[in-house]
């Protein structure tokens, strides 16, 4: 499962959100009752009254709508769910992959390692293009490491 919840300050009105979401406003206000209280932190209202969302109450609306729509689940049901994730959402802001800890080392292991072999890679361009570097710019060797032990760019 992957959880991504965006945080930005922008502000946006009612009708604003409902044309990001691509929804009537009735239906961005059907989800906003239906996640009470949730959302109330990232609510406020503005001249004459209107509804003000800023934009983690937009990014938790769109995340509401792709698990209805991915995972097939009825309003209450997508609720609940991105309500359990929220809950999970304490640490800083971005993408989270969820695994079972048995699997997660192994997949640990093998995100490292491609990892290694793309810098390894890269490193190797790099060498490639310094030995083809003009005599003015061979200074610009020196700025870089030369083995892959060195812990500059490891």
């Amino acid at each position: 499962m992957i959880v991504c919840i965006l945080y930005t300050t922008a502000m946006a009105t009612l009708e604003d959100v409902a044309r990001f979401l691509g929804m009537s406003k009735s239906t961005v206000r059907n989800r906003v009752n239906a996640l009470g209280e949730t959302l109330d932190v990232y609510l406020s209202r503005g001249p004459r009254n209107r509804l003000i969302f800023e934009g983690e109450a937009v990014a938790i609306l769109r995340r509401l709508e792709e698990l209805r729509e991915s995972e097939g689940l009825p309003i209450q049901e997508a609720v609940l769910r991105l309500k359990w994730e929220l809950s999970y959402a304490e640490q800083p802001p971005g993408v989270y992959i969820m695994l079972p800890t048995d699997v997660e080392s192994s997949v640990l292991k093998e995100l490292v390692q491609e990892l290694c072999d793309e810098r390894d890679h890269w490193r190797s361009y790099a060498k490639m293009l310094q030995s083809v570097l003009p005599a003015s710019l061979k200074w610009l060797t020196n700025i870089s490491p030369s083995i892959p032990s060195d812990r500059r760019l490891n």
